[in-house]
């Protein structure tokens, strides 16, 4: 970490500019597992970044000998460009035509170039994501300005997801993001008479998923609608953290669930502790049952349940 101390008249240290200039490295933000895991990106980046520039140089000193004749010229990612990319030679006599032209190959590599830079970015704030149960989006990389020959830095996406965290730490972000998503899903609709219900031990979901119509009635199966998949995710994430201070759950806490072929009459256990059970209904209601009465209670306000309202009429 790197300091530098201010000093005012009389060589008197001024302790507050000192304290203010401190920089703090990238490194030190993250832990060790995390910087090597993007210093590894980093260096496995490069070396395809290394084999595409290599190929580029090679096919854009080939490309150099039909400048004036195809009258082409590199737009700012690289690529070639030219009025008329494939008939400039039809008005010729010989057969130019049938000869290897590097203009396709160029552009493709520049597309190689773009993508490969744009995995690493997505890869990097990926990890912090997967990791850390953060929802850090990824940064465009600006494909039609990104130069060849570019080398991004890990930092960068570091940087990018400190600055998502807004002084927070990682844990209170997530909690903070997954409340919202939660507090999304189980809002009740603007039309609806009903709204997330506490009973005794259990905690009443209404209208939070859909079954397909088509699977239901030609194949006898209760599946979940594709665009209803992400709900069920959410409110498992949102009762693993409300039952456990947990953050990574999912519907692989429900024990022999399918969601392909999902039972509307019997009750799934949960690999959770406080939250033991779940069931799902036919209308898209879904309960949970808890161990206890307190367990549901805590549940239910750590998940601020008892803030929603319906809409007045």
């Amino acid at each position: 970490m790197q300091t530098t101390t201010a000093t005012k008249a009389g060589n008197a240290p001024d302790l507050l500019s000192g304290i203010l200039s401190v920089q703090v490295r990238t490194e030190d933000k993250i832990t060790e597992q995390d910087r090597i895991y993007c210093q590894n990106q980093q260096e496995l980046l490069y070396r395809t970044l290394d084999q595409i520039d290599r190929w580029y140089a090679i096919f854009k000193e080939e490309a150099e000998q039909y400048r004036e004749e195809c009258k082409f010229h590199y737009e700012e990612n690289g690529k070639v460009s030219m009025r008329d990319f494939y008939t400039y030679h039809n008005d010729r006599d010989d057969y130019s035509h049938n000869e290897f032209k590097p203009f396709d190959l160029i552009n493709d590599l520049v597309d190689k170039n773009c993508n490969a830079n744009s995995n690493f970015a997505s890869r990097i704030i990926s990890y912090f994501n997967k990791t850390y149960n953060v929802s850090v989006p990824v940064p465009d990389i600006g494909k039609k300005t990104l130069p060849m020959g570019f080398r991004p830095v890990y930092e960068t996406y570091v940087d990018a997801v400190i600055e998502h965290l807004g002084g927070k730490s990682f844990r209170e972000t997530a909690v903070e993001e997954l409340l919202a998503r939660f507090g999304k899903t189980v809002k009740p609709a603007y039309w609806s008479k009903v709204k997330t219900e506490l009973k005794k031990d259990r905690i009443i979901f209404p209208e939070i998923i859909r079954f397909d119509e088509f699977s239901m009635q030609y194949n006898q199966r209760n599946r979940i609608s594709y665009n209803y998949g992400g709900e069920l995710e959410t409110l498992c994430a949102g009762i693993a953290y409300g039952a456990d201070d947990i953050l990574n759950g999912n519907s692989k806490m429900i024990i022999r669930f399918d969601d392909n072929n999902v039972s509307v009459t019997d009750w799934y256990d949960l690999t959770t502790t406080n939250a033991e059970q779940i069931r799902f209904y036919k209308n898209g209601r879904i309960d949970v049952r808890f161990k206890d009465g307190t367990a549901a209670e805590n549940c239910f306000r750590r998940l601020h349940l008892d803030e929603i309202t319906l809409r007045e009429n």
